[in-house]
Parts: C-alpha cells; sequence; structure tokens
C-alpha cells in the first residue's frame, strides 16, 4: 500500500510540473486542419484568472513571442515572465514543450506531450508516456487522453465559446514491480479560433478572462 501511495505521489508531483507550466499551443497549419484551437499568432495574447480550492486567486497574461526549433521542430513561444511552453501544431495534432524539468524534487525527461486531436471524434484516446525521476528512483508517468465532448457550446467567464473540445487527462504510474492508476488529473477545454478556455483540476481551475488575437 506503501509503494502505491508514493508511485502516486510521483505522478502528481510530475502533473504539477504541467500545470505550473501552463498551458499553451501554437498554429502551424496542416492538410487535415487548419489548427484552428490554437489561432497564436505572433503579440496576440491571452488572460487567465486561476482560482485554487482554498479561494486562492491569480491572473496572468500569455503572450505569444516569436518560434524556437527544437530536435528540428519549429515551435511558437507562449508566456510570460515566469514560465513559457514551446508548442506545435501539424495536421490537426497539438504538442507542447514545458520549460520547467523539475519541481519540489521531482524531474522529469522531455515533456513533450499531445494534448490535442482535434479530427477525432468523441470517445477517442490516445496516450504519452513521460520518464519520472525522484531521489534516484525512477518510474513512468502513463497519461491518457479522452476526448469527453466534440462541438459543445461552453460559457466561461459569460462568454458563450462555441465549437468547444472537452479533454480529460487521466494518469497513473508505473514500475518494474506495479502499476498504480492516479485517476483523472484534469479535463481541459479548447474553443475553435481561440485556444484554451478552461482547465479543471484537482486543486484548482483556470479560466480564460480575455484575449487578444492579432
Amino acid at each position: 500500500m506503501k509503494a502505491g501511495l508514493y508511485l502516486g505521489t510521483i505522478v502528481l508531483g510530475v502533473m504539477l510540473l504541467f500545470s505550473c507550466s501552463k498551458e499553451m499551443s501554437t498554429e502551424n497549419g496542416g492538410v487535415n486542419s487548419k489548427c484552428d484551437y490554437a489561432p497564436y499568432t505572433q503579440g496576440s495574447s491571452f488572460t487567465y484568472l486561476n482560482v485554487s480550492t482554498s479561494g486562492d486567486s491569480s491572473v496572468y497574461t500569455l503572450t505569444v513571442n516569436g518560434d524556437t526549433t527544437i530536435n528540428g521542430n519549429v515551435y511558437r513561444k507562449l508566456g510570460d515572465s515566469t514560465a513559457f511552453m514551446c508548442s506545435n501544431c501539424t495536421d490537426g495534432v497539438y504538442t507542447q514543450i514545458a520549460s520547467i524539468l523539475s519541481f519540489d524534487g521531482y524531474t522529469a525527461s522531455d515533456l513533450r506531450l499531445t494534448y490535442l486531436k482535434d479530427f477525432l471524434p468523441a470517445g477517442s484516446t490516445w496516450s504519452d508516456t513521460v520518464q519520472v525521476s525522484y531521489s534516484g528512483i525512477s518510474t513512468k508517468a502513463l497519461l491518457q487522453y479522452t476526448i469527453v465532448q466534440k462541438g459543445i457550446n461552453k460559457i466561461v467567464n459569460g462568454h458563450d465559446y462555441t465549437d468547444v473540445i472537452g479533454v480529460q487527462l487521466d494518469a497513473s504510474a508505473s514500475t518494474a514491480s506495479a502499476t498504480l492508476p492516479v485517476g483523472t488529473v484534469a479535463v481541459n477545454y479548447y474553443a475553435r479560433g481561440i485556444g484554451l478556455i478552461e482547465s479543471d483540476q484537482t486543486q484548482d481551475t483556470t479560466r480564460l478572462v480575455n484575449f487578444n488575437i492579432k
């Protein structure tokens, strides 16, 4: 039981890497998709309100600021003065790489995540695997994404967004001796023409307040 709880703690630590780095994406175009769920052109900005279950809140603005090349792939940079992410979209497949690779003693390998596939129908799934280390112990965080809603309307901070996709992220931890389901980490909502509009996690919720697309 203790081993199972420890594995769960490791995976939750990795998920904190993702949430502390914030959720972002970019547009690169494609044959099967216009990447409309990441219209992040140069100079565009997006302001979010984060509210924790304890009532603490913070507001931050993410601004699109140029491109960078990582392992031969071109990514758009989007962030603020404290954190940024490098993101890409090709043929409706949206990926991101976090700039923060450690948190509270946890370290992770390449945090390249495929967070959305906008051409898939509701009910579709895909997965990512992240290698995690804590105090010299290595394990794998297994991440599964499920499109739980597709083409819906969703009101966020009084704004009615259309053609929204909801993606649920579930996690489990795997070592040579055990695999432990951690459960649902987040449900993220993406609106066509806007991008991320809401992220619901166990400890907090982040919602889009306003945006300015150039």
